[in-house]
């Protein structure tokens, strides 16, 4: 697997100068944005818009600056989803303090047609992949039985740790549902850079609700998996995310608890 970190201040026009001359983007290219453990740090503020973003993919997942709700990207459109759950649309100059995109194009489909929880669910993508030390990009698009959503509120200076604010977080059961879930499973030695196993998003067929998904289980659909063993990482040269501590004790619990597992 290929691993490159970089700060913001150095220069890569690779995207751009691919995008001028007409270039086909790297696809099933994990591209992301500071890191989970940065955000456990309450370093909410980041410096790459939205537009930015989309130059690095079509598809993903992440927050936004304040933590002002959950992120899902999906065929290059990226809602917003508040703490009410309801979800719309966002301009391009927003920016997010961690976010994850990649230029989906699913090497393997499955359709599902008996109803799976989230552990069957996941065992059949790991056996699409079939490698636990690569990351994967997992679309499901169809009938879910239920799906638990939670999303976390728009905070203000002096920034909280985030499990105070998973703690306060509302959460949401959406019972039979159509739409679509999306994200990625990460390794387990890439915890504290990203959220190791599974990190899903849901959104309704019509577009208006979802969050950040801590439980489901799915009717029947189409299941598309990438694989992705290519992975860039920016990090911001923010003074927040200087004075962050990146490894703090029990990082593992932490963000289990942070991300409903």
């Amino acid at each position: 697997m290929k691993l490159k970190c970089y700060s913001v201040g150095d220069v890569d026009t690779r995207s751009s100068a691919a995008d001028t001359a007409g270039v086909r983007p790297r696809m099933n290219r994990l591209y992301q944005t500071s890191t989970m453990a940065a955000l456990l740090d309450a370093v909410y503020d980041g410096e790459t818009t939205l537009d930015e973003l989309l130059m690095h993919g079509n598809f993903g997942l992440g927050t936004f600056n304040g933590l002002d709700g959950e992120m899902i990207v999906n065929d290059s459109v990226i809602h917003q989803f508040r703490a009410d759950g309801q979800a719309g649309r966002v301009p391009g100059d927003l920016k997010t303090p961690f976010a994850c995109v990649t230029f989906f194009n699913p090497e393997k489909e499955y359709m599902i047609d008996t109803a799976q929880d989230k552990e069957g669910f996941e065992a059949i993508v790991d056996q699409l992949v079939n490698n636990p030390n690569l990351f994967a990009a997992v679309r499901f698009t169809g009938m879910f039985e239920r799906v638990e959503t939670r999303t976390v509120f728009c905070q203000c200076r002096p920034y909280p740790p985030m499990l105070e604010v998973v703690a306060r977080q509302p959460t949401m059961q959406l019972g039979a549902s159509t739409g679509t879930m999306l994200g990625f499973r990460t390794p387990g030695y890439m915890q504290g850079v990203n959220v190791a196993g599974y990190h899903l998003h849901f959104l309704t067929e019509d577009g208006r609700r979802g969050g950040h998904v801590t439980d489901y289980a799915v009717l029947k659909g189409r299941l598309e998996v990438g694989v992705i063993s290519d992975v860039e990482i920016q990090l911001p040269r923010t003074e927040q995310f200087a004075r962050a501590n990146l490894s703090p004790e029990n990082i593992h619990e932490a963000i289990r608890v942070a991300e409903g597992g």
